[in-house]
């Protein structure tokens, strides 16, 4: 593929749309950017638009945002017709040849690239972490990287062909994202696309898919890289790791997880277990991740607007003592909260429900303890500033998306924090 003598067409807008259009703004690039609804029709191998037509045999590649499904009409249409679609991802593989690191998994990811890059960059290994996390992948073009680390999610894998990578890693997989996939084996297989290439394969040993993967885990309270326990290195209840005479501070069983990931990941490149946990001792935190943005009068705010599924709520709560105030809900997805119900019942004072699925939610979990059904963040933090008793916990950890109120898990973390942030400083 030579980019710089061949035309493109992306098509959807969102992250993919911008960061290629900057690209190829900037390295004069020929291309045209629609969106799905532009097109009125295909016909002749021409796109039919409210104003033009656009001939299809002079697009030599199309850009697909990974947000627009397989299943439509347009998309549909377009493979038909044997377009060559290509991604973001491919288009960077094509121009630079770097080793890649990959991660996928229905949580975790973000997190777990970036605690990869903060580990690499600590032992003197440049490294990016880009991809689904909001960085474009044509910034590990601007330097000379020793490593380049790739979130991927599960719908930019569908799209993609050939994936050049030199350890890929599955984190872990739960009950999300089927309002596109359909079926959870539907989900994981597009998530073990993953490995079709890859020189090395980690996978999280509830998953292992094959005798020659490498597996992490944890079990009474240590690390496992295939069945094999880390010596010296324990977990304190989730919120300490210690190696041999160290103390690490730790956000609960998910970065616990992400950790031994990145150990199976680092382990292969030749990082010492004392290297990987200098490097995790300097790594950087990254907010709407069990943030602790505020403590007043007793009360301890969590911002966890990362939580977009029940898993990562079970991780959220976990990682928590009792006497919590729990904030859930948004977007109607379809998903089951009942693993919920015994932790919930257990360690929260009052549950708060808001959004589009609370009526959904409530039904699912049959909580034994204080419920109630509020709209929005701001009724459900007004509810607790008037209601305020100490020694609580409130945790925003929603378990859904909410698109329709928010462009974002960290659009939505922000305004719970602003809202919280307003009220104490009124208070002060």
């Amino acid at each position: 593929m030579n980019i710089y003598e061949e035309f493109f067409l992306i098509l959807g807008k969102g992250m993919t749309y911008t960061n290629c259009k900057e690209f190829f703004d900037k390295e004069s690039i020929a291309y045209e950017a629609l969106e799905t609804s532009d097109i009125l029709n295909i016909k002749d191998h021409h796109l039919i638009l409210k104003d033009k037509k656009i001939n299809l045999d002079v697009i030599n590649h199309i850009i697909i945002s990974p947000g627009i499904s397989k299943n439509n009409s347009i998309v549909q249409k377009l493979m038909k017709l044997n377009c060559n679609i290509t991604t973001d991802i491919e288009i960077l593989q094509s121009i630079k040849k770097s080793k890649y690191i990959c991660i996928t998994g229905t949580n975790g990811k973000t997190s777990t690239v970036n605690l990869i890059a903060d580990i690499l960059n600590n032992n003197h290994s440049k490294t990016l972490a880009c991809g689904n996390n909001g960085i474009s992948v044509f910034k590990s073009l601007e330097d000379d990287y020793d490593f380049v680390a790739l979130e991927l999610s599960s719908y930019q894998l569908d799209y993609i062909r050939k994936l050049d990578s030199h350890i890929s890693v599955i984190l872990n997989l739960s009950t999300d994202h089927l309002e596109r996939h359909e079926t959870l084996k539907n989900y994981f297989s597009a998530k073990l696309k993953i490995f079709d290439y890859a020189k090395h394969k980690v996978i999280n040993n509830n998953l292992k898919n094959s005798e020659k993967d490498i597996t992490f885990d944890i079990k009474n309270k240590s690390i496992y890289i295939n069945s094999i326990p880390i010596d010296n290195l324990f977990f304190e209840n989730y919120n300490f790791v210690l190696y041999k005479d160290k103390k690490y501070e730790l956000k609960g069983k998910h970065e616990a997880y992400n950790l031994s990931a990145c150990i199976a990941v680092l382990s292969i490149l030749g990082l010492s277990i004392d290297q990987i946990m200098f490097g995790f001792s300097q790594r950087s935190h990254l907010s709407h991740r069990l943030e602790r943005f505020c403590t007043y009068q007793g009360i301890t705010y969590i911002n966890d607007s990362k939580s977009t599924n029940s898993d990562s709520t079970l991780n959220a709560l976990e990682s928590l003592e009792e006497n919590i105030i729990l904030i859930m809900g948004g977007d109607n997805k379809q998903i089951s909260y009942n693993s919920l119900k015994n932790i919930i019942d257990h360690k929260v004072k009052l549950l708060i429900l808001i959004g589009d699925n609370k009526k959904y939610i409530k039904n699912q979990l049959n909580a034994e303890v204080d419920t109630i059904l509020l709209e929005n963040l701001k009724e459900a933090t007004n509810y607790i500033f008037d209601n305020l008793k100490s020694n609580r916990t409130v945790l925003l950890s929603p378990g859904s998306s909410s698109f329709s109120l928010y462009k974002d898990f960290e659009h939505r973390g922000n305004h719970f924090k602003d809202l919280v942030n307003s009220y104490v400083n009124r208070k002060a």
